[in-house]
């Protein structure tokens, strides 16, 4: 399975050049369909909120800082973990095949990662083993425990709306329940909390 699930996360053409990269938010995290480029956590499973990774290093290529297409879109974990880190200290070279990155907006990233059915990140290849292990460090966070609960907050939003034909009491409250659960969340995580 992608680390993506269903989406293909890809940069939009046509991004007027911003003087401040942070402007660029509405559209990666629109484009990244609201979750963390590198590990696929949902916005919704957070309350670290969500911020702006410079693929390539801003010490590297200060030339890049405003360049769209080397933003990430990522959770406050992943772009703590990858932070300056560039094996390879060339900005033109991603990787040595061994050690580095891919770009999470490319279809060269599934490649080297991939999802187990458990919810798991696995690294596929020896970039896929060092993304998952030292750099993004996957297999020491809960990753598959996030996934689930994106999992189960898809599959209660589906039954929300099954719930709303059936109009029984209990089922009005339940769903004013998790309306107010869901405000909750996104108050957290615009507090950053």
């Amino acid at each position: 399975m992608r680390i993506h699930g269903e989406v293909k996360i890809t940069r939009r053409d046509g991004i007027a050049t911003q003087a401040n990269y942070q402007k660029y938010q509405n559209y990666l995290s629109e484009d990244f369909h609201h979750r963390c480029g590198y590990c696929g956590k949902k916005e919704i499973v957070t309350t670290k909120g969500f911020e702006i990774d410079h693929f390539v290093p801003e010490t590297l290529a200060p030339e890049r800082e405003t360049d769209y297409y080397n933003l990430v879109y990522s959770c406050f974990t992943c772009n703590r973990k990858k932070s300056k880190k560039w094996p390879t200290n060339d900005k033109n070279i991603m990787n040595d095949g061994k050690v580095g990155f891919i770009d999470p907006a490319t279809e060269e990233f599934d490649l080297h990662l991939h999802r187990r059915p458990d919810g798991s990140i696995e690294g596929l290849t020896d970039i896929g083993k060092y993304m998952c292990s030292k750099a993004f460090k996957f297999d020491m966070r809960p990753i598959r425990e996030l996934w689930l609960c994106s999992e189960i907050l898809s599959r209660q939003e589906l039954l929300e709306c099954k719930i709303a034909t059936m109009s029984p009491e209990e089922s009005v409250e339940y769903i004013n329940i998790n309306k107010q659960l869901k405000e909750l969340y996104q108050l957290l995580f615009s507090k950053k909390e």
